[in-house]
């Protein structure tokens, strides 16, 4: 059988992507997952044919801030004591790919970059640009993204093939870099068959039936919209209640911020009861706020697990989760530039008479359209047609 190294720069419990990747891989290859160790035991996430290699990341202040790319050296080291060969290296996102292309050249290989963002741009987000700390934040910012687009620019050259989430990325990526024909392989769901109705939100929270429920699944940061959301609840119809499910980095201060009857916070969810809990909902919600150009372009992935559920959701007008909600009749787009206009619109969404058949129609296109088995796919018949 191939042998396949997959690179990863954090812990693998909590990444669907990642763990999506691996699972379907490991039924044709053998995977060997370099990546960061938690505290569970992930080798009962994957079958036989996967083994799972621990490393360490340098988080000393000017390689976590400033050279993200060398912050790899533990990995190198246990890569190369192993003194495998490798027929392919799958690296996940930006600050890995010069450790890969190191990689590949020590072993005679195939690298495939797994893009699933624009990283570059996220970079806005890791330095204040705010308040008196934007006269050293910004021109981190800047000197960041001016290195790492000529790194990225460079090292892509010497890649096999490219993957990422979406059209819009895809888009953008062969505009940007010399890279063409980027495989798109979106964050769909692997397992679909959930058909059921659920009631844990309501017992838990002790709702009646007569409430209708609004849901955020997802991380609790900033650009999520939670803030957003929350300052328009106070404005919405009384028996709707705004639930969010998540852990974050931002958890507890919102949690304290925006205390309110009708907003909930449940906290993390284990992923394999996610959709029991999303399907106890009326509508799901996701407006992801456009700080950088990857934010605009993003596909989240709670849109499908919203429609694997059943359940109609609420998008902005970004491109990729509105162009899904207009073709499969299964969402809405509201205007999100207020909290008088979010409002005025989640409530005219609550009080249609049809909620029910745009789930249906969202949890048709996942069965026919939207599964990881037709997006893992791609990426599988391009590493047999080039074994």
């Amino acid at each position: 059988m191939k042998k396949i190294a997959v690179l990863l720069d954090s812990q693998i419990l909590n990444d669907g992507r990642v763990r999506r990747v691996i699972e379907s891989l490991s039924e044709k290859f053998l995977v060997d997952l370099f990546c960061v160790k938690g505290e569970s035991d992930d080798s009962l996430l994957f079958n036989k044919n996967v083994e799972i290699f621990y490393y360490s990341i340098d988080i000393s202040w000017v390689k976590h801030n400033l050279f993200m790319h060398k912050k790899f050296e533990d990995l190198k080291i246990q890569f190369k004591k192993l003194k495998k060969k490798y027929d392919f290296i799958y690296v996940n996102d930006y600050p890995l790919l010069s450790t890969g292309v190191e990689l590949k050249n020590k072993i005679d290989g195939k690298l495939i970059y797994d893009s699933h963002e624009i990283y570059i741009e996220t970079i806005n987000q890791f330095f204040p640009s705010k308040t008196w700390k934007k006269i050293y934040g910004i021109p981190l910012i800047k000197v960041n993204q001016l290195i790492h687009s000529k790194i990225e620019k460079k090292q892509v050259k010497q890649i096999d093939k490219m993957v990422t989430v979406c059209d819009s990325l895809k888009n953008y990526f062969e505009k940007k870099l010399p890279v063409k024909d980027v495989i798109v392989m979106r964050n769909c769901p692997k397992h679909f068959d959930f058909n059921t109705s659920s009631t844990i939100i309501r017992n838990k929270l002790n709702l009646s039936d007569k409430v209708k429920i609004l849901l955020y699944q997802g991380d609790v940061n900033i650009s999520r919209g939670i803030e957003k959301i929350a300052k328009a609840i106070p404005l919405v119809n009384e028996n709707i209640h705004f639930v969010i499910i998540g852990g974050g980095t931002k958890l507890n201060e919102f949690k304290e911020k925006y205390k309110s009857d009708r907003i909930h916070f449940l906290g993390r969810v284990a992923f394999d009861d996610l959709y029991e809990y999303t399907a106890s909902c009326d509508v799901g919600i996701s407006i992801i706020e456009a700080y950088n150009l990857s934010k605009f372009y993003s596909l989240p992935n709670k849109i499908f697990e919203y429609m694997v559920a059943n359940v109609p959701f609420i998008t902005n007008n970004l491109p990729e989760a509105s162009k899904i909600a207009k073709e499969e009749n299964c969402g809405f787009i509201i205007n999100d530039s207020s909290s008088e206009k979010i409002a005025e619109e989640i409530n005219d969404i609550f009080n249609k008479s049809n909620l029910k058949e745009f789930g249906k129609n969202g949890h048709k296109a996942i069965v026919e359209k939207y599964n990881w088995e037709k997006e893992v796919s791609k990426v599988i018949k391009w590493i047999m047609e080039n074994s």
